[in-house]
């Protein structure tokens, strides 16, 4: 039988993607809205995707002028990534490392911007504490640098049916929610109930916090996240 970390090799492996970049991370980076504050002279900055999964906001990242970085959980699973963004029709260059939410492989003040797409909620086990990632994160990231995250919300598809551990901590059920076809059995998480809630746990080591919330009714699943864009103290 597989690892759990195998069977994601073996998933990032088999997946034919076309490699488009989630529209809200377009709109992060691109978008002009009167809510959002984010320094747009992108190029020649480096930027770490943390777990870059199979680097489909590379394309867009690349495209921006960024120097790529970018974790992914295994050795393997990074390789994986870094030869399909390699075979890119851009070709794109990225230095891809084997990295957790509480064990960035890069120096202190490396990144000036920092990407973490539905990733910095997952726990290693059920004494993880989320302050560790924030406090990871900041450690990486220059002063005054940007950090880009979304979480999603109790109302998303895929924290339906969870099991409640307390103090904000669940565990996937696929038993009850299908969705991830076994992947995620039995993977800890830490959720965030509101706006308020994320601002007090990241708030000891970014300010400048830029809101927004995604609602959608797609196709039978209920797409719900917070999305939030802030500055290293």
């Amino acid at each position: 039988m597989k690892t759990k970390f195998e069977a994601w090799e073996q998933y990032y492996s088999d997946l034919n993607s076309l490699l488009f970049p989630n529209e809200y991370v377009l709109r992060s980076f691109v978008g002009k809205y009167p809510g959002l504050n984010i320094d747009r002279n992108y190029r020649g900055k480096k930027i770490c995707d943390v777990s870059c999964g199979d680097g489909r906001n590379m394309v867009l990242l690349h495209k921006l002028g960024f120097d790529l970085f970018g974790t992914e959980v295994t050795q393997a699973t990074a390789d994986i990534t870094t030869e399909k963004l390699k075979n890119h029709p851009f070709q794109i260059a990225c230095e891809i490392k084997a990295g957790t939410n509480t064990n960035l492989p890069f120096d202190d003040n490396f990144f000036d911007y920092m990407l973490s797409w539905n990733a910095i909620y997952y726990l290693e086990d059920e004494r993880s504490e989320m302050d560790s990632h924030v406090a990871e994160y900041a450690r990486a990231l220059k002063k005054g640098g940007y950090f880009v995250c979304s979480v999603p919300t109790k109302n998303c598809y895929s924290l339906l049916n969870c099991k409640e551990l307390g103090n904000n901590r669940i565990e996937i059920d696929p038993l009850e929610n299908s969705w991830g076809n076994g992947l995620l059995k039995g993977t800890l998480m830490y959720r965030f109930d509101s706006f308020e809630h994320i601002e007090e746990k990241f708030g000891a080591h970014f300010t400048n916090f830029s809101w927004c919330k995604v609602s959608d009714d797609c196709f039978g699943l209920s797409l719900e996240y917070f999305i939030f864009v802030c500055q290293k103290r």
